[in-house]
């Protein structure tokens, strides 16, 4: 597993440096006005390659996958260390993306591959002990390197990713599972060529598209507006891309149900999101919980720094510092984790608690800043990183590398609406207040104008610090009530996946030694019986197997 993590680690200590630097990165190229697209460059490519690399992660192997991953990651940083212009730093974070999804697939792959929920149990207890120390030391490391120069903070990456590289292939070379959704007999001799036919390419370039127009659409809402023609055109065109998208999977799922269709012979890709997946309740509720975590998640990081600048008066630097509550919740949210799986013997009961606790935490949280009480609030943001626990759920063997990165696109997805979501209400309260300030003759139509065009920005700071100090009191009031309802505005998606989330279905604990059925053979029966290697014998095992897979 140190072939496994090590990359993982290096890649969140890449998000955190770089999102608590973007503003100085901008400002060296005298770009302030583009300093969020840094990190936009990044979210998208690390959002809509997911399914991608789940698709290259079944049709070859693991860690090949994973190989390709990193050198996209080396490339993307060396592009953003050597960048002269803000067009190659955004250029340079977006092919880092692009490494950073594969990074995330195939990890979360890889550890889905595993039977065992001991051997899930204690991955996932690494993985999250990986993200928490990640939060911890990241911008403490930006704060260092940035000291020195912003560009040894992508420069960093260039080493550590080398070191991953060969421990991946120390570790993980053995790591060559992946037959694709069509088990046909032939996979382990196919050529790279007919392997590369198998890949749906036109499939994952509308999926892209498609996501990268509306992830825009999304970013661009808050803003230009959500009645811009921009926005409502990448939202128009994005919806049809999909649509075409979507009608285009349905088919090719067809086509693979039937290898020796002529059909079949002419188009031999197999779909890169079959759609029979969604047909499951519990992937669905699972892929909807998860939507809801990126959305608290991100929502908290973002909004809470705002809150703690412009309400509380902190520094940035000891605003970013807060979000490290967040880190030690996750430590025990993961502990709490570990010992209900290991007792109880069903992933479920810590999904229902973690989301269960979401929406209380959401309301204190709202209710702190109400109060404008900061070690409440981050007492209660440590409460709400404790509800970020693993999801698992049943699938089948040839759906594992897919199911496992749409978990990981549907949080990112949740992450960006809502910070679209709750921009859009913090726009709206703070617009509003501006204008009862600015019927009271306490603020100058010109002022409130300023301020609320930049609302749901941390640059209306120096806008406020402008202002005379008692109208600096009424502004910061505003600031305060739309953070507020902002957490409040959540607690609908947060309530309706704990609902949900009660129905999800019982797993079968592959720990547990099971009594032979007739309608189960022991796995030890088939492999004995079949000659090794046998493609027969592998179809076999999948149908014994089908619907006992932990994720």
């Amino acid at each position: 597993m140190i072939g496994l993590f090590v990359p993982v680690f290096f890649e969140t200590i890449d998000y955190t440096v770089v999102s608590t630097a973007q503003v100085h990165i901008a400002s060296a190229f005298n770009r302030l006005d583009l300093e969020s697209y840094i990190g936009t460059a990044f979210l998208l490519t690390s959002t809509v390659f997911l399914p991608v690399f789940a698709s290259i992660a079944d049709v070859w192997d693991r860690h090949w996958t994973l190989q390709l991953s990193l050198v996209f990651f080396i490339v993307g940083s060396a592009v953003s260390t050597g960048s002269e212009n803000m067009a190659t730093m955004l250029a340079g974070r977006g092919i880092a993306g692009i490494g950073a999804a594969g990074l995330q697939a195939v990890v979360r792959i890889i550890m889905a591959d595993s039977r065992s929920l001991n051997d899930n149990n204690w991955q996932q207890t690494l993985l999250f002990f990986l993200y928490t120390v990640g939060f911890c030391v990241g911008p403490v490391i930006g704060g260092a390197l940035l000291s020195v120069s912003f560009r040894w903070i992508f420069a960093i990456n260039l080493p550590t990713s080398f070191v991953g590289i060969v421990l991946a292939f120390l570790f993980l070379r053995t790591r060559t599972k992946g037959r694709g959704f069509t088990d046909s007999p032939s996979v382990e001799k196919e050529s790279t060529l007919e392997r590369l036919a198998r890949v749906d390419w036109f499939g994952a370039s509308l999926f892209m598209a498609g996501g990268i127009l509306i992830l825009l659409a999304l970013n661009w809402g808050s803003v230009f507006g959500w009645n811009s023609g921009r926005v409502i055109a990448c939202f128009v065109v994005g919806g049809i891309v999909y649509i075409v998208f979507i009608g285009l999977e349905l088919f090719l799922g067809r086509t693979a149900s039937h290898a020796a269709s002529s059909i079949r012979r002419v188009l031999p890709m197999d779909p890169m999101i079959p759609m029979d997946i969604f047909s499951s309740y519990d992937v669905c509720i699972d892929l909807f919980t998860m939507f809801v975590s990126g959305l608290v998640m991100l929502v908290a990081f973002y909004f809470i720094s705002i809150y703690m600048i412009v309400v509380t008066g902190l520094s940035s630097t000891k605003a970013g510092a807060q979000l490290i509550y967040f880190a030690p919740g996750m430590g025990v949210g993961s502990l709490l984790q570990i010992q209900m799986v290991k007792y109880l013997r069903q992933p479920k009961y810590p999904i229902i608690l973690g989301t269960t606790i979401t929406p209380i935490a959401l309301g204190l949280i709202s209710m702190a800043m109400q109060n404008i009480k900061r070690p409440q609030i981050n007492g209660f943001l440590a409460m709400a990183g404790s509800t970020a626990v693993h999801i698992r759920f049943l699938q089948s063997n040839d759906r594992v590398a897919i199911v496992a990165a749409l978990t990981l696109f549907f949080r990112s997805l949740g992450g960006t609406v809502g910070l679209a979501q709750c921009g859009a209400v913090l726009n709206s309260k703070i617009q509003s207040h501006m204008a009862s300030l600015t019927s009271s003759g306490l603020l100058t139509p010109a002022q409130a104008s300023e301020l609320s065009q930049s609302a749901g920005s941390l640059t209306s700071l120096q806008s406020i610090d402008a202002l005379p100090l008692e109208v600096q009191a009424l502004v910061r009031e505003a600031f305060r009530s739309g953070s507020r309802w902002s957490f409040i505005s959540l607690i609908p998606w947060a309530g309706l996946a704990c609902i949900c989330t009660f129905f999800l279905s019982r797993i079968k604990d592959t720990n547990v030694p099971q009594p032979p059925s007739p309608k189960e053979v022991p796995l030890e029966a088939v492999s004995e019986s079949m000659p090794p290697g046998d493609a027969t014998a592998d179809k076999d095992l999948i149908t014994v197997e089908l619907d006992s897979k932990v994720v």
